[in-house]
């Protein structure tokens, strides 16, 4: 008899569950996963730092009109809700009579990444509201809009009118809660707020199909250039510079064009959507390694090339040494920009999967493993030239170190090369009694280390 309404009552149980729907999305520190059930919504939010000190939900497009739920954990593992009200860009105030209240589940829905930290997140339930929702044709779906805060500080008191202090960062997600949610029921009852967890191939390709956001984009135009300037030009300006300077007197032409005239602007856009993308996302500036590193790199890159146009500058001065000091300093400031530039690569790709949640392409890695094996191989093997480059520096061979309009009339390895410049005028020299055109002229201008010959 009771038969019937047993099985009508597990069928309703199961379409309910089947039904949730809801949506997760993760920004530039902070990750929300929503669930709809019935007329009510749990929001879980999970920051993507160690350091957690409060976090914030609010419901709209910007801070200044919106209202917010504040949350934090006290030292006694209580949990803090605080309504709040945004005005402008400062502390929101706070909301004595919400008009929706916000309230703990009765369980905290276990994490829903299994790459996010547990213990840095916090959830809380509140009535549902669609007034501002927005529907989007180009993506087929209604979206609610949701801007998110997230403080290294924890505010002093469980008291939800404590002062909180200022956020570290902030942004804005679009989640689409009229989504169906996929995975298995919970264990217990519908009234456990566990959130139900996406299969793993399921959650691979929801992660796939995430457009990248403005502040992904600007982050991934900031990795891209820096990487091409400093792991490209400025590497590639060196082996120039090591291997051809003994072949051609233009190897300076193209060093320069590589180190100063491409790579210079690169790494410079390239270093300026850094600070715009901490901007964008409202967070703090220069406040981890990888932020001071990069100002650090870029002012010894400034040095090496203002030292390389002052060395440039000077050359060909009397008594100015072959291998002056500023020349060795210069070389080897080059190279710690190269190899503080692999590193500095290597933490901003490390930097973008732990705070996007989003993998760069595997090829990714093995290129960069492949070429900091390769890059010093190369500049080493070349380091067998130098042999060559002072045998030329030493008899005045040296394409490099050659006056433009001069060249050299013996290659005695007893004596310095005679060097004739062409702008000195003929009629001044000394007249030997011999056309200068002959070629017994030519051999008596060698053995009497008279440079006579004017190059054509």
């Amino acid at each position: 008899m009771w038969l019937p309404f047993v099985l009508t009552f597990l069928l309703l149980q199961l379409y309910q569950v089947a039904a949730l729907k809801g949506d997760s999305q993760c920004g530039y520190l902070v990750c929300v996963n929503a669930t709809v059930h019935h007329d009510t919504i749990t929001y879980q939010m999970t920051a993507r730092q160690e350091r957690m000190g409060w976090l914030a939900l609010g419901f709209g497009r910007h801070m200044a009109g919106s209202d917010m739920v504040v949350m934090w954990r006290n030292e006694d593992e209580s949990l803090t809700i605080s309504h709040r009200h945004g005005y402008d860009h400062t502390e929101p105030q706070v909301v004595e009579e919400p008009l929706r209240t916000a309230f703990l589940p009765m369980l905290q829905p276990t994490v829903w990444d299994s790459k996010l930290n547990p213990a840095n997140t916090l959830a809380f339930s509140i009535p549902l509201d669609k007034s501002q929702w927005v529907h989007k044709p180009e993506k087929n779906g209604t979206f609610e809009p949701l801007i998110w805060a997230y403080g290294m500080t924890r505010p002093a008191s469980p008291d939800p009118h404590t002062t909180i202090y200022g956020h570290y960062a902030a942004g804005m997600l679009l989640l689409n809660l009229e989504k169906d949610l996929p995975g298995t029921p919970p264990e217990d009852s519908i009234n456990d707020t566990t959130m139900p967890r996406p299969s793993q191939d399921t959650q691979t390709a929801s992660e796939e199909r995430l457009p990248y956001t403005t502040h992904e984009l600007i982050v991934l135009g900031h990795g891209f250039l820096v990487a091409i300037g400093m792991l490209v030009l400025l590497p590639a300006g060196a082996l120039v510079a090591r291997w051809t300077r003994t072949c051609t007197d233009r190897w300076f032409k193209l060093h320069k064009l590589l180190n100063y005239m491409i790579a210079l602007p690169v790494i410079l856009v390239g270093w300026l959507l850094g600070p715009f993308a901490v901007f964008e996302a409202r967070a703090s500036h220069f406040t981890d390694a990888h932020q001071i590193s990069g100002v650090l790199i870029l002012v010894i890159y400034l040095l090496q090339l203002s030292l390389g146009r002052y060395i440039h500058a000077r050359r060909g001065r009397p008594n100015r040494a072959t291998h002056a000091p500023s020349n060795i300093f210069h070389v080897c400031l080059g190279l710690v920009v190269i190899g503080a530039g692999f590193l500095q690569v290597r933490s901003g790709m490390n930097k973008w999967e732990a705070h996007t949640a989003k993998e760069l392409s595997h090829w990714c890695h093995i290129l960069w493993k492949v070429w900091i094996i390769a890059l010093p191989v190369l500049y080493l093997l070349g380091l067998s030239l130098l042999k060559r480059q002072f045998y030329q520096e030493s008899h005045g061979l040296n394409p490099s170190s050659a006056p433009k309009h001069y060249v050299a009339l013996s290659p005695d390895e007893g004596h310095r090369s005679m060097l004739f410049n062409a702008d000195i005028d003929l009629d001044s020299l000394p007249d030997y009694g011999y056309p200068n055109n002959t070629t017994n002229g030519l051999t008596k201008e060698a053995e009497t280390a008279v440079p006579l010959l004017r190059r054509n």
